[in-house]
């Protein structure tokens, strides 16, 4: 399960994650990002504290994000890792 919040507030567009980003809420979140995204030219974050585990799709969906100009937020080692480890990412550790 994955609880996606998305907040527009000043300079930009946060999408706060709690849960697992698996299956079916990888998609999910795309759209979310590609919605928005088309409707909304400023800067985007994907907060991932909240996050207990990223599965191969997910982790391919962040790097598209984040080729995209999309800031990274994560904590937890293996959070970060994951992070970390995505072509051209912008992150922001937390915790």
């Amino acid at each position: 399960m994955l609880k996606i919040t998305v907040s527009h507030e000043h300079p930009g567009i946060t999408f706060t994650l709690s849960g697992r980003l698996v299956g079916p809420w990888v998609q999910e979140l795309r759209q979310c990002w590609l919605m928005t995204d088309m409707d909304d030219p400023r800067p985007c974050r994907v907060d991932l504290r909240d996050v207990s585990f990223i599965d191969e799709a997910g982790t391919r969906l962040l790097a598209q994000m984040s080729r995209k100009g999309v800031t990274i937020q994560a904590s937890g080692c293996l959070t970060r890792a994951i992070v970390q480890s995505l072509d051209g990412t912008s992150v922001h550790k937390h915790g």
